[in-house]
């Protein structure tokens, strides 16, 4: 709030209540005209007292500098009255007006405080705090999401299950600790190789999801087939000679699933197929056929 400044309500009557002031102010200003009125009205009231030294001549110059007198005495007065009253009224109103004005500022900072805090809580109920993608709220919500525009549209999509190969043996192995480090190191990865509008998520302990919007199966296999190979090549256990690496299941929309619950159950079952197919694998939905690498590599998706 800003200080008072010194006003011309600060140099009449210095000292003086305000009180005392506006009394002053209200003498000034209309006890003069009437004791001038009460002088002009003595011959009315005591006879015989219109002398040339009580009443020189009355010449228009006499009642000019009279009326000019007068009218200064009411502009002193009215003047005491407005710089210390009414001045005062209004720098009280001007300091409220501050306070105001102060308070709606904080307010204003408050609310955006308040709007940044809760986009920041609702990233993090959407995102694993170990792996820092999506979490399973944010895989259901994304793909109800992308069926329905999808379906609006006459688009396909494709979604990848992952799953890291022997993670449980891993963590016997060589502990939990070392564990969520391979699964940060999965998160990290998965993100670098995301495009705009992909959504990479971690669904379960060590089970993974891609969302490829706008993907079609072909080159679905070959993002997923590049992905496998960058995880094999980049996450090693601790032992220095055993790779990570992971199973995929792939399904796309509508042809393997036109609801949530049918396109998941289709990568699922592609995912447990490559499983059962000696894991480290990428596999189609319905048990087809791996495509081959020339084919993959003919296939128009390009991945980070």
């Amino acid at each position: 709030m800003a200080e008072r400044r010194p006003g011309p309500q600060d140099l009449v009557l210095r000292g003086r209540s305000p009180r005392a002031k506006f009394a002053f102010g209200f003498v000034v200003a209309g006890l003069l005209p009437l004791l001038f009125l009460l002088y002009l009205g003595i011959p009315l009231l005591v006879p015989g007292a219109a002398t040339a030294t009580l009443y020189p001549r009355a010449t228009p110059a006499f009642f000019f500098t009279v009326v000019a007198l007068l009218g200064f005495l009411q502009l002193v007065g009215f003047y005491v009255i407005y710089t210390d009253v009414i001045g005062r009224l209004h720098h009280g109103f001007q300091q409220e007006l501050d306070r105001v004005r102060a308070g709606a500022a904080q307010a204003a900072v408050t609310v955006e405080e308040l709007r940044l805090a809760n986009f920041r809580l609702r990233e993090m109920s959407h995102t694993d705090e170990l792996t820092e993608v999506g979490n399973r709220r944010n895989f259901d919500m994304r793909l109800r999401e992308e069926i329905s525009r999808s379906s609006r549209f006459g688009h396909a999509f494709t979604l990848l299950m992952v799953d890291i190969d022997q993670f449980k043996k891993f963590n016997d192995a060589f502990g939990h600790p070392r564990g969520d480090a391979v699964l940060r190191a999965l998160g990290a990865l998965m993100r670098s190789v995301s495009r705009e509008g992909d959504v990479p998520c971690r669904i379960g302990g060590e089970e993974f999801a891609f969302i490829l919007p706008e993907t079609a199966k072909p080159d679905g296999m070959v993002f997923a087939e590049r992905f496998r190979r960058r995880v094999e090549a980049s996450l090693i256990a601790p032992d220095s000679e055993t790779p990570i690496t992971v199973s995929i299941g792939l399904a796309a929309f509508p042809d393997d699933g036109k609801t949530p619950d049918e396109i998941v159950w289709a990568a699922d079952e592609a995912l447990y197929q490559s499983k059962r197919g000696g894991r480290n694998r990428v596999t189609l939905h319905a048990g087809a056929p791996e495509v081959r690498s020339t084919d993959r590599e003919r296939a128009s998706r390009v991945s980070p």
